[in-house]
C-alpha cells in the first residue's frame, strides 16, 4: 500500500461589479472561518487561489486575513496560485491580455505575500483550449489544474488518474493536475468517513510506476460556507475540523502536499493532449437550450452507466457567444477596446496603466455566461463589464479621437458590416442587417451602455419550472439544508413566475420597426402575443453614411402591401433624432399601425414602467442610480405602450424574476393611399443630472 498525496486547493472569487455586501458576506461566512480552521492545523498543507480584486478587497477591509496568509506562506503550509487578475476566461481574450493579466496577479502575490516563486495558475471555470499551454508558459507558469472530465474527453479513465501530466503547444511544455470529480462532489457534502475510505482505496490501488498516488480536490471556496446550508454544516457542525483531523489521524494512508512539492518529488505520468473543455456541467450549460434539453434527457437515460457518461460531453465555453447575442456583444466590445488600447504602444503614446486595468476588469468572466448562477442574467454584472470597458475607451478617446463620425466595420465578426458613431460623449452602434436597429448606446460621461438589456429567451430549465410549478417552494434566505448547487429541487423567489415565461422573437434593441394590428392590446404587446404584419423587425436595410447622418432604407411588405421605410439617424451631443418616411408603393390602400420601439437599460423598475398611454408627444423617465433623465419627443401625438422587460432565470438559490430594462413603443396610426407617404420624427435625449 502506498501513501496518498492529497492536494487540497480552494479558489475564491467575487465578480467585478458584485455588491459590497456580497463580498463581505462571502468573507464572513466562508473565507474567514475557513482560514481560522486551517490555522489550527499546522500539519496540513494546502493551496489557495483568489482573484486580484478579491485580494484587494480583503487587504483593505480585513488586513488580519492577509497577515494569516503571509504566516502560512512563510511556514510552507500554503501555496498561492496565480491566474488572471480579474478572472477572465483565458481563451476568450487576446494573447497579450492573457499574459498581462497573469503577470499582474503574479507581481501582486510576490509583493504582497513575499512568495519566492509563483509558478501555478488557476484557469477561470477551468476552461481549456490547447493553445493556452504556450500562453501560460510565456507568463512563467509551470502548471495548472483541470477537471478529470478534461482527461475523460481525451479517452482517459478518471479513476486511473493518480498523478499529473504534461502537455505542450509549439514546443512550450506545461504540467496539468487532474481534479477528482469524486472528491469535488463529496467535499464537503458527504461524511468525512466516505472521503477517508476513498483515500484508502486509492492507496491500495497505487499506480504501476511505483510512485505514490496523487489526488486533487480543487474547487470553489464558497462551497465552504456560502452555498446553501454549508456554513452551519462546515463550521458549526464541524465538518472541516473533522475532515482535517481525520487526515492527520490517518497519516499512514494520506498526507497533504502542495502542487510544487509534487512537481519536485514525482515524475510526470506522461504526455497528454486535451481537447477544448471545461468541467462537465459547463458542457451542458453552453449548449443551445433545445440541445441542452435533449442532452439532459440522454444523461437521464444513461445515469446509471458510468462508462457511457465518460464519453458524453456537450458544448464548450465559446458556445455562449452564439447562444446569447448580448454575451457576444460584450465580448466583441472587449476585443474592440483591447485593440484600441494597443494603439497606445503602436503609436508611441504614453502608456496608460489605468486604461489597461479598466480593460482587464472588463474581461471578468462572470457576466459573459450563464449556468446555475445568475451570470449574464444579472444586470449589475453586465453593467460593471461595460462600465470598465467604457472607462478604458474614454481614456483612449482623450488621446486619439479627433472628431465625431460614422464608420463601418464588422464589429461583431458575423461577416456583415455594422455602423458605428463615436464621439467623446456617446457611441451609437447600428446593425443594418438586423432591422436597422441600434444595439449599443453608450453614454460615456457615466460609462453606461443604455442598451444593455437582455432578451427574454427560452432556457431548458424553464420546462422544469412549468412542469413542477404546483410543488415549487418559496426560497428562504435562512435555508439551512446542506446541498450542492447541482440539484433538481424547484425553489422560487416569488410565486407565479411561470406567468412571466414569454419569449422575444428578436433581440432587444432600439428602433425596432413594427407594423401591428391597430387593435393590439398593451398586455399582448408586452408578452409577445401579437401579430407582426410587416417584415421590417429583422429585415436587412440598405445603409449609407451622409456627413453626420446614417440613412437606412428598406423596401418591405406590410399585410401584402409594398412599403418603403426610410429612417435617418442624426446624432446629437447625447442622444439622437430619427426621421422616418414611410411610403405606400402598392396599388391599394395601406392601413398602418407603425411602432418604432425603443428600450432602455435603467437600473431598476419603477411604478411608471407599465403604462398604456394616450395621445402623448413627450415621454420622460428618470433614473436616480445613473443620475440620468431620458426624454423621447414625438413629432405628433400618439398612443404608446410602456412596459418592463423581465426575465426568469435559475440561480443557486432558486428561480427568480429580474428586471432588464424598459420599453417605450409609440403607436403611429396612418391610412396611406397608393403612392402616399407620411413623415414622423422621434428624438431621444439623455440628460445627465450629475
Amino acid at each position: 500500500m502506498s501513501k496518498v498525496k492529497f492536494v487540497f486547493c480552494t479558489h475564491n472569487h467575487q465578480p467585478v461589479g458584485n455588491f459590497g455586501w456580497v463580498f463581505e458576506r462571502a468573507y464572513q461566512v466562508s473565507y474567514k472561518p475557513f482560514m481560522q480552521v486551517m490555522l489550527n492545523h499546522p500539519k496540513i498543507r494546502w493551496s489557495l487561489h483568489a482573484s486580484g480584486m478579491l485580494w484587494e478587497y480583503i487587504s483593505k477591509e480585513h488586513p488580519d486575513y492577509i497577515k494569516s496568509v503571509k504566516k502560512l506562506v512563510a511556514s510552507g503550509n500554503l501555496e498561492i496560485l496565480s491566474g488572471g487578475y480579474y478572472e477572465p476566461i483565458m481563451t476568450s481574450i487576446p494573447d497579450r491580455d492573457k499574459i498581462g493579466q497573469i503577470n499582474k496577479l503574479t507581481a501582486y502575490l510576490e509583493n504582497k505575500f513575499g512568495c519566492e516563486e509563483v509558478n501555478g495558475a488557476w484557469l477561470a471555470e477551468r476552461v481549456w483550449e490547447p493553445g493556452l499551454a504556450k500562453n501560460l508558459c510565456e507568463a512563467g507558469i509551470e502548471y495548472t489544474v483541470l477537471d478529470d472530465a478534461h482527461f475523460a474527453a481525451a479517452g482517459m479513465e478518471p479513476e486511473n488518474l493518480r498523478g499529473y501530466y504534461t502537455t505542450e503547444e509549439q514546443g512550450c511544455s506545461l504540467n496539468i493536475f487532474p481534479i477528482s470529480q469524486n472528491l469535488r462532489y463529496s467535499i464537503p457534502f458527504q461524511n468525512v468517513e466516505n472521503t477517508i475510505n476513498y483515500f484508502k482505496k486509492a492507496a491500495l490501488n497505487a499506480g504501476k510506476d511505483g510512485q505514490p498516488p496523487v489526488l486533487v480536490m480543487a474547487d470553489d471556496g464558497e462551497k465552504f460556507g456560502m452555498w446553501p446550508g454549508t456554513n452551519k454544516h462546515v463550521y458549526e457542525n464541524g465538518w472541516l475540523e473533522k475532515f482535517l483531523t481525520a487526515i492527520e489521524e490517518n497519516s499512514d494512508i494520506v498526507e497533504t502536499a502542495s502542487f510544487s512539492e509534487i512537481l519536485k518529488t514525482r515524475k510526470s505520468s506522461g504526455m497528454v493532449y486535451l481537447p477544448c473543455a471545461s468541467y462537465f456541467e459547463m458542457s451542458e450549460w453552453s449548449l443551445p437550450s433545445d440541445a441542452q434539453q435533449k442532452f439532459e434527457n440522454v444523461l437521464g437515460r444513461y445515469s446509471g452507466d458510468a462508462e457511457a457518461k465518460t464519453f458524453m460531453r456537450g458544448g464548450f465555453w465559446r458556445n455562449f457567444l452564439s447562444k446569447y447575442e448580448e454575451s457576444n456583444n460584450m465580448h466583441k466590445k472587449m476585443l474592440y477596446v483591447s485593440d484600441k488600447i494597443k494603439k497606445y504602444t503602436d503609436n508611441n503614446k504614453p502608456f496608460s496603466e489605468k486604461s489597461l486595468d479598466s480593460l482587464y476588469a472588463g474581461q471578468c468572466n462572470c457576466a459573459y455566461w450563464h449556468g446555475v448562477f445568475g451570470g449574464l442574467y444579472l444586470p449589475h454584472l453586465r453593467n460593471a463589464v461595460y462600465n470598465s470597458l467604457l472607462k478604458a475607451e474614454n481614456l483612449y478617446n482623450k488621446s486619439f479621437l479627433k472628431r465625431s463620425s460614422w464608420t463601418s466595420c464588422d464589429f461583431d465578426c458575423d461577416m456583415e458590416n455594422e455602423y458605428l458613431y463615436e464621439s467623446k460623449t456617446q457611441n451609437i452602434y447600428v446593425k443594418a442587417d438586423r432591422g436597422g436597429s441600434i444595439f449599443e448606446f453608450d453614454i460615456l460621461k457615466i460609462s453606461h451602455n443604455l442598451l444593455d438589456v437582455l432578451t427574454r429567451r427560452y432556457e431548458s430549465y424553464h420546462k422544469r419550472l412549468k412542469d413542477n410549478i404546483s410543488r415549487a417552494v418559496i426560497a428562504s434566505d435562512d435555508d439551512e439544508e446542506v446541498r450542492t448547487i447541482h440539484n433538481d429541487e424547484i425553489k422560487v423567489k416569488e410565486a407565479g413566475l411561470d406567468k412571466y415565461l414569454s419569449y422575444d422573437l428578436y433581440r432587444r434593441a432600439s428602433l425596432i420597426d413594427h407594423f401591428i394590428p391597430k387593435e393590439t392590446k398593451h398586455e399582448d404587446f408586452t408578452f409577445v402575443r401579437f401579430k407582426e404584419n410587416g417584415d421590417f423587425v429583422s429585415g436587412k436595410y440598405e445603409a449609407k453614411i451622409s456627413a453626420s447622418k446614417l440613412i437606412l432604407k428598406r423596401n418591405g411588405k406590410v399585410d401584402g402591401n409594398d412599403i418603403c421605410l426610410t429612417k435617418t439617424i442624426i446624432p446629437s451631443v447625447t442622444g439622437y433624432a430619427v426621421h422616418y418616411e414611410i411610403e405606400n408603393n402598392s396599388d391599394k390602400e395601406a392601413d398602418l399601425c407603425f411602432v418604432p420601439e425603443q428600450v432602455f437599460a435603467f437600473s431598476s423598475r419603477t411604478g411608471d414602467d407599465c403604462a398604456d398611454l394616450k395621445e402623448i408627444s413627450l415621454w420622460k423617465r428618470y433614473d436616480d442610480y445613473f443620475k440620468i433623465e431620458v426624454e423621447v419627443k414625438l413629432s405628433e401625438k400618439s398612443a404608446a405602450f410602456v412596459y418592463p422587460i423581465e426575465t426568469i432565470s435559475n440561480s443557486e438559490n432558486g428561480y427568480e424574476k429580474t428586471y432588464q430594462g424598459t420599453v417605450f413603443a409609440p403607436l403611429v396610426k396612418k391610412v396611406l393611399k397608393p403612392g402616399e407617404s407620411f413623415k414622423f420624427d422621434m428624438e431621444t435625449v439623455v440628460n445627465i443630472k450629475i
